[in-house]
């Protein structure tokens, strides 16, 4: 058989596989249809399809919802992005960071056999400055693109953050 044979038999093939994928949908959506009359797939075509029309002419207003006010920290009053981030992340979610993450270390030191040389050995308690810090560092990781990860956690002064 040459070249052109078989691709000739596999592009046929392919065509009514298509075909008989696109008969098996118009039979799905007929028999998921609540229909008094037989439908040809012919006639599922030619259908008009309607736009959705809006169940409410209301027009929107700026007033609906929880509306809260993002309080400035400057002495100017002006509005930071840090403002808007501590508006959501609040002094209240971080303590409760800081608490679990501690908790946690502790649970962990105490049920797992920890090697004489062992980073695990090193840990101190976070706080609540350690852990904005590493969100800021989180954040700054989306923004800003470095070769290697270790780069972020860097306090050289080529790849390293002010953060850090």
């Amino acid at each position: 058989m040459s070249f052109e044979e078989s691709e000739t038999e596999e592009s046929t093939s392919s065509l009514s596989d298509v075909s008989s994928l696109d008969d098996d949908f118009v039979r799905m959506d007929l028999e998921s249809g609540n229909f008094d009359e037989e439908t040809t797939g012919h006639e599922v075509d030619s259908q008009d399809w309607d736009e959705i029309q809006s169940e409410s002419d209301a027009e929107f207003m700026e007033d609906y919802g929880l509306v809260q006010e993002v309080t400035s920290v400057s002495g100017d009053n002006t509005i930071l992005p840090i403002d808007c981030y501590r508006h959501f992340i609040t002094d209240e979610i971080i303590d409760l960071m800081v608490r679990e993450t501690n908790r946690y270390a502790e649970q962990y030191l105490q049920t797992h056999d920890i090697r004489r040389r062992s980073k695990s050995r090193q840990w101190k308690p976070t706080n609540d400055v350690e852990m904005l810090k590493f969100f800021g560092i989180i954040i700054e990781m989306g923004l800003v693109q470095m070769p290697e990860l270790e780069y972020y956690w860097s306090s050289s002064q080529l790849y390293g953050s002010k953060i850090v």
